[in-house]
């Protein structure tokens, strides 16, 4: 760019002022830019989406793109600014440092030519979380009608085949249609389980019964419940509790403990090699939550399927339904508490599990 293009660069710096009244205050920021040398520099940027995103005004105006971005997110912002650069309006969804935003670029044209561009963003994290929420409830209302009706008409014929294989059964002399049988109950019970995990889904809250419950001695009965798998696998299922945190919570003692069952038996069979720990704790996050953790040293997930861990049908198991963690997150959620898994394939994953405690015993 010519010297004339350093005067408006100049002139673009003394306007700082005359440019604040257009500042998002709470949700976004404004900045302003030129192409100089083949670069794009920032001549102006204030608000308060800035600091959300780890950025302040001085670590911007005077830098270039690379100055603070790198790799994709450079190519696509170089991209955009050359797209407003070349006299177009432009306006995009994105996303940075966990923060999601929409921004718009307008190009300011003098005599036919761009002599700087100026850009609005604004938040929209929580926004989008609550549109990707109602979706999920939405497509979980779909799935538990569906449910509902499946279950509603396999139940009846089901029972009825599954007293019939019994009354043969009772009857039989032949060790080997005995065996047949056997099979047949235990596939017959598999079918009822999946019945049962689709009437969860149409009506979670239905046969809940809450009470307090010391998490405590809730944590260590599974455990214990779980060790004797964990032995045929040669794993060792340690506790780290400390006796000195007796957290009381409101909950289904029997859905909370479905929940822990369920997450342990799924790092037991991620659990590969042989004497090898899945690390159960039990911690105080807070004075109103505490967090379950349970840690394995399995295989681990990529990042992709953990995006899709907690989606109904989703599974990796050869006779998994993909209703498992589906159901956990709904039943800790119906307790007012979330779950979250961290993986690194090769390196294992955690499973943490915050709940609202409401006093000590």
């Amino acid at each position: 760019m010519d010297h004339n293009n350093d005067k408006e660069i100049k002139h673009v710096f003394n306007s700082k002022i005359q440019h604040k009244h257009r500042v998002p205050i709470q949700n976004g920021f404004v900045f302003k830019f030129v192409k100089k040398d083949n670069d794009f520099i920032h001549t102006f940027s204030e608000g308060s989406f800035l600091k959300k995103l780890g950025l302040s005004s001085s670590s911007v105006v005077g830098k270039p793109l690379s100055g603070f971005l790198s790799g994709d997110q450079l190519n696509e912002a170089r991209y955009c600014y050359e797209t407003a650069w070349n006299g177009n309006i432009f306006s995009l969804e994105g996303s940075l440092n966990g923060f999601h935003y929409v921004a718009s670029l307008t190009p300011i044209i003098i005599n036919s030519e761009v002599v700087e561009v100026t850009g609005t963003v604004f938040e929209i994290t929580e926004y989008r979380n609550s549109v990707l929420k109602i979706q999920e409830l939405e497509k979980l209302s779909l799935i538990g009608e569906l449910a509902a009706g499946i279950a509603h008409e396999i139940r009846n014929p089901l029972t009825s085949i599954t007293g019939f294989v019994q009354m043969i059964q009772e009857r039989s002399n032949d060790e080997i249609t005995d065996t047949y049988l056997e099979i047949a109950l235990q596939e017959l019970k598999r079918i009822n389980t999946i019945v049962n995990d689709f009437m969860f889904i149409a009506k979670p809250k239905e046969n809940m019964e809450i009470r307090n419950v010391n998490i405590h001695s809730l944590v260590s009965y599974v455990i214990e419940f779980m060790k004797p798998q964990a032995i045929l696998k040669d794993i060792q299922i340690v506790e780290l509790i400390d006796s000195d945190l007796t957290f009381t919570t409101r909950c289904d003692p029997n859905q909370l403990t479905q929940v822990l069952i369920n997450v342990i038996q799924n790092a037991i069979e991620a659990t590969s090699g042989r004497q090898q720990k899945i690390v159960v704790s039990l911690k105080n996050v807070n004075e109103n939550d505490f967090l379950i953790e349970i840690a394995d040293q399995g295989d681990g997930i990529s990042q992709e399927r953990q995006k899709r861990l907690f989606e109904p049908f989703y599974t990796t198991k050869e006779k998994g339904t993909g209703l498992g963690l589906m159901m956990c997150k709904r039943i800790i959620e119906n307790h007012d508490g979330s779950i979250e898994v961290n993986s690194q394939p090769g390196k294992g994953t955690t499973i943490r599990i915050i709940l609202p405690k409401v006093s000590d015993f």
